[in-house]
């Protein structure tokens, strides 16, 4: 552990979606996140491991890590005002980690090592890319030890069923809404600034239109049925 980079390869394998090679990266161990709504929490990059991401978004292959998501470049279509495609600039934070693997500079930890080293701290499944593209048990063991973790699914409907414990199952309508209950699935929905919430759903607290009251970091509430809260929970489209 003494020789461990600010991140780490969780694992290394065959894509859960559709089979291309993929790798999961852990960074933010020695140097906290910038990104000041998750402040200091472990973040995690599911990416294909033989394709630049930038080269992935143009081609479709990133559908190995974010599999049939509505907000993939490809994919998207506008359903309200103010609705956007995938907010994360892959061009910067995860052509970077992408870039630092190829160096091969980070090692790789067991699920159990991995545990160890989390233990403590705060875990974001997924800053980019699909958790579910790679196996839940890896997963479990990494985040069994953590102070907390957050994280979101858009596969819910044939995802392992176990997932609801660690995710939130990532939505866009109340359709899909009330159809993730029922496989018993907490919900983080995207909304139009003129659509209401649903019952038992209130506004991310860490949301513009909450007032901004608190950061994912603090809050923990989307971290599925492991975390204390139980609401729904719902923000408008940014």
């Amino acid at each position: 552990m003494a020789k461990l980079q600010n991140g780490a390869i969780l694992w290394q394998g065959a894509s859960l979606i559709d089979g291309a090679p993929i790798v999961v990266i852990a960074t933010g161990i020695k140097r906290k996140s910038q990104n000041a709504k998750t402040g200091a929490m472990i973040q995690t990059f599911i990416i294909r491991s033989d394709v630049s991401p930038v080269d992935a978004l143009k081609t479709g292959a990133d559908r190995s890590v974010c599999g049939d998501c509505p907000k993939r470049p490809l994919n998207f279509v506008a359903k309200f005002d103010g609705d956007q495609a995938c907010y994360v600039d892959v061009a910067k934070s995860v052509r970077s980690v992408y870039a630092a693997f190829k160096r091969g500079i980070y090692p790789t930890v067991s699920p159990t090592a991995a545990a160890e080293l989390f233990a403590g701290r705060k875990l974001r499944l997924g800053a980019y890319g699909n958790p579910s593209a790679a196996p839940y048990a890896m997963w479990e063991v990494v985040a069994s030890k953590t102070a907390g973790r957050t994280g979101y699914i858009h596969n819910w409907q044939d995802a392992n069923p176990a997932w609801s414990n660690l995710v939130m199952a990532s939505v866009e309508d109340v359709a899909q809404g009330l159809a993730a209950r029922r496989l018993g699935y907490r919900l983080f929905r995207v909304r139009s600034a003129a659509e209401p919430l649903m019952a038992r759903e209130i506004a991310c607290p860490a949301s513009k239109e909450a007032g901004h009251k608190t950061s994912c970091f603090d809050c923990l509430a989307c971290g599925g049925h492991s975390s204390k809260a139980r609401v729904d929970i719902a923000i408008i489209a940014h």
